[in-house]
């Protein structure tokens, strides 16, 4: 009961007039209820029902304490729940058994033939509520003869899918479970890691359990694949214990997949689930063409079968395809006659980690690699063949992965092997399409994308640092598109940013001077009067701090509060910028680091770490100290589309953006004279001014504890990404998705008011 959640059911009279979800007591609560739960395999069919089963007995025996709560409201008498499993692997009786010797005979093989009069008086009053898990073929037959004989009592039944008239003919209605929604899924986590936290003896440290939580929660959420799958319960339960178990996700999403097929598959004799392959291979070759859903008829599906299933009889054959349809790996659906058998592999992640199989047991696959691992359509197979045909052949991986790194930038097609692109009707596993030639970032993305999925498998430093410095210049490589360029230090953050490896940040230089504060455009009067600034010489954070670094800091204070968003998905990798810190956070931060480089005598005599002043900010953004003048932009005086993160630069051709906060660096080409990178878009930066309107400024204004932001940040507009726009004016307890902050090592400012309180 503690790791239950309650599920949501969906069917046209599952709901109140108000649109109100029911659960399936909600729906058995009615008198000779007589109700249908159809979901394929791992959707969470059996644990509804052996909960419902539960609570009942629960109400019944009144025992334990609060476990009947969902039937508070049933009338009395609450009916006896009688559980019968026909689930695959357990014998189905012969419809033509006498119902009552059927009853009997279950009872006595649980060693509960004792209390067979009780269970015989309920049945014989109506008051037995029959629940059949896992009904299908031969077992619709029972169901009718046990409705039959009882046909004053309530049933509810699960199948994976269920139209057979015998069941339309007691006037069953068929339900359907909803997949989990977010809300759900981070409840079972939340639940899962709790009741294994109280059974696991460690003797490491290890984070606050809500930490645990958190962090789990969001790391489901980084992939794709592996966020569409974990909305069916037993998958999401096999990634928890995975994710437990060493194997960190989302990088290691090949251990969910591989048990979650196996989990399904376990019931199939003499034929492993990778028999699926050339038809998942065929499947995926369509996919891979650009084809919005793959659809093949009966006749390729068996063809496909076939070629997996090497010197299978028929019977073989019928059974694995049958198997398949059971479990959900495959869908049939109707062509546009109605006429035609037509299927489908509804589960993408599971298609793709099938396909893979053909691939990495092929004879060619070191040859075969290179060739499709610059397409970003076979990334997530061919990532999945090198770690199935690591575990299978261990020590490969590493020279593969070695020879993709060195090969050359792009591959033209007349350098090629002509290979025939063969189709997928053919009863031989298919040959994936040679692509033509392609940017060699998408190799490198392949192989990191490897590294992680082998995380622990591959002990090769020289391969990891390689990796590293490729993805660093694929991220500041103008000429790749800004989505790859994104991805590349997404990765690079997980693989570890050698930027950030040292205690002391990437600092730009900027000399002792005068520069141009401001500006006198009209209409940004909060921007001047310009005027002449001189400043002493500091040095600034080239990029803004990142959560790496400021892991660091946390690390040093375990009881510090994490700052909001620390374990947001869209915020939290380790070369972004971190995000959701006050003003007071950020001071703190840079009081730490200042101590820690001063103990290390790493700080220059006389400077300390801090945040910024606006003016020092500015002058890193703006001034050109050979020119003598202040630019409208860090990169010039135009604007330029994709030079910094703001909306209009994440928004894709569909209109929905594609990321929030990006890893810092990632637009390299709107980086400052002084080489400071992000200096508009991705976040706001906290600055160490307090707001006040510039001297000589019409109508003077001043505005204590509140500090000025600058920068502008993801979801900014272009017409407030000027390098002197002043941000809102906020109190240093404010925080906010979008604000960061970049350090200075500079001369000491004044203590602030604010920095007692």
């Amino acid at each position: 009961m503690e790791i239950y959640v309650e599920r949501s059911i969906s069917s046209d009279y599952a709901s109140t007039g108000a649109g109100e979800q029911l659960s399936l007591a909600d729906l058995a609560r009615e008198p000779r209820a007589r109700l249908v739960l159809e979901g394929r395999a791992g959707s969470g069919k059996s644990i509804v029902l052996r909960r419902l089963a539960l609570v009942c007995a629960a109400a019944v025996t009144g025992d334990p304490d609060g476990a009947a709560m969902p039937l508070s409201d049933w009338p009395a008498p609450i009916p006896l729940p009688i559980f019968l499993d026909f689930s695959a692997g357990t014998a189905v009786p012969d419809p033509a058994t006498d119902s009552w010797a059927l009853i009997d005979a279950r009872l006595a093989a649980h060693d509960l033939a004792a209390y067979a009069p009780v269970v015989h008086q309920a049945l014989h009053a109506g008051e037995a509520l029959l629940i059949l898990d896992g009904v299908a073929g031969g077992s619709v037959a029972v169901v009718d003869r046990l409705v039959a004989t009882f046909p004053g009592n309530r049933f509810v039944i699960s199948c994976r899918t269920c139209n057979d008239p015998l069941l339309q003919r007691h006037g069953f209605r068929r339900l359907r479970l909803i997949d989990l929604d977010r809300a759900h899924i981070d409840d079972m986590v939340a639940r899962l890691l709790t009741a294994i936290s109280r059974r696991r003896v460690t003797r490491d440290p290890a984070p606050p359990l809500n930490d645990r939580i958190a962090d789990l929660q969001g790391r489901l959420l980084l992939d794709d694949g592996l966020r569409a799958l974990t909305a069916e319960p037993l998958a999401l339960a096999i990634a928890v214990v995975t994710d437990i178990g060493g194997h960190t996700l989302p990088g290691a999403r090949a251990v969910v997949y591989q048990r979650f097929i196996d989990t399904l598959w376990s019931n199939v004799e003499a034929a492993p689930p990778a028999a699926l392959g050339p038809l998942a291979l065929a499947f995926h070759m369509a996919m891979a063409d650009g084809a919005r859903e793959s659809i093949l008829p009966h006749a390729d599906v068996m063809a496909q079968l076939r070629a997996g299933l090497a010197g299978a009889d028929d019977a073989t054959i019928a059974r694995v395809l049958d198997h398949a349809l059971v479990i959900g790996l495959l869908e049939q659906v109707h062509g546009a006659s109605g006429d035609d058998t037509l299927y489908r592999m509804p589960r993408a992640p599971l298609r793709t980690f099938l396909a893979a199989s053909v691939l990495a047991r092929a004879d060619d696959f070191a040859t075969r690699v290179p060739v499709l691992s610059g397409d970003p359509a076979w990334r997530e197979a061919l990532m999945f063949a090198v770690w199935q045909r690591e575990g299978a052949m261990s020590g490969t991986a590493a020279p593969l992965l070695h020879h993709l790194l060195i090969r050359e930038q792009s591959v033209n097609d007349a350098s090629r092997p002509a290979t025939a692109r063969a189709a997928v009707t053919r009863p031989a596993p298919a040959t994936p399409r040679m692509p033509a030639a392609v940017p060699a970032h998408n190799t490198v993305l392949l192989v990191a994308a490897c590294l992680e999925a082998l995380a622990g498998a591959i002990d090769d430093q020289a391969l990891t640092s390689a990796v590293r410095q490729q993805l660093l210049a694929i991220m500041t490589d103008q000429e790749v598109a800004a989505p790859d360029r994104v991805h590349a230090g997404l990765a690079l953050g997980r693989l570890g940013d050698p930027r950030f490896a040292d205690l002391m940040p990437p600092l730009a230089r900027i000399d002792a001077g005068v520069f141009v504060l401001g500006n006198n455009t009209p209409g940004y009067d909060d921007e001047g009067p310009a005027q002449r600034v001189d400043l002493p010489a500091f040095q600034i954070g080239i990029y803004p701090v990142t959560n790496y670094e400021y892991g660091r800091f946390l690390a040093a204070h375990p009881s510090h509060p994490r700052p909001r968003y620390w374990f947001d998905p869209r915020f939290n990798g380790p070369s972004q910028p971190v995000v959701g810190v006050t003003c007071h956070e950020a001071s703190a931060y840079a009081a730490w680091l200042s101590r820690q480089l001063a103990a290390a005598g790493r700080l220059p005599a006389g400077m300390v770490v801090r945040l910024p002043l606006e003016s020092e900010w500015e002058k890193a953004a703006a001034w050109g100290p050979r020119a003598r003048r202040a630019r409208r932009f860090p990169w010039g005086d135009r604007w330029e589309t994709g030079l910094a993160n703001i909306a209009e630069t994440r928004t894709g051709p569909d209109g929905h953006a594609r990321w929030a906060t990006t890893p810092v660096g990632c637009f390299a080409g709107g980086a400052s004279l002084y080489g400071v990178h992000d200096l508009i878009g991705n976040v706001w930066e906290w600055t160490a001014s307090e707001y006040a309107s510039y001297p000589g400024a019409p109508v003077p204004f001043l505005q204590r504890q509140s500090y000025v932001l600058r920068g502008s940040s993801f979801n900014s507009t272009a017409i407030n990404a000027r390098a002197s726009y002043r941000g809102s004016h906020l109190p240093p307890q404010y925080w906010r998705y979008n604000l960061g902050f970049r350090i200075v090592i500079g001369r000491p400012l004044p203590q602030r008011v604010d920095e007692d309180s």
